[in-house]
Formats: structure tokens, sequence, C-alpha cells
């Protein structure tokens, strides 16, 4: 299943997508992190994806749309 996150280069052109609103901002935010972290998991059970990963990029730009960065 395709995420809505998928057509960003990274986070941060999540947050600079102005025909977002900031609740569907932080939705995708919030579901990139998740996917992120079960990647994580993964890795640290041997499973690698290859993917680059953008968790701590994701958490960065959720932080700011929240207001605590």
């Amino acid at each position: 299943m395709k995420q809505d996150y998928e057509k960003y280069d990274n986070p941060d052109a999540v947050v600079a997508d102005d025909s977002l609103s900031e609740a569907k901002k932080k939705e995708i935010l919030k579901q990139w992190i998740e996917d992120e972290e079960a990647l994580v998991r993964g890795s640290a059970e041997g499973i690698q994806g290859g993917e680059e990963n953008h968790l701590q990029s994701a958490q960065t730009a959720l932080m700011k749309l929240k207001g605590e960065a």
C-alpha cells in the first residue's frame, strides 16, 4: 500500500507543502515515523530493507509543526 509520504523526498518537504493542512502534515509525519520505527525494529531483528532511514528527520519535522523545536 502506497503511503501519503512516499511522494516526498524527506519529511521537511511535507512541512513545506502549502497544499496540506497542518493536521494532514502531522498525520503524514506520524505515519512516516511509525513506518520508520518498524524498519528500525526489523533491522534489529536482522531484516534489511535497504531504504534510507528518515526516522530522526521525521521526528524533528513533527516537533517543528507542534512548536516543540
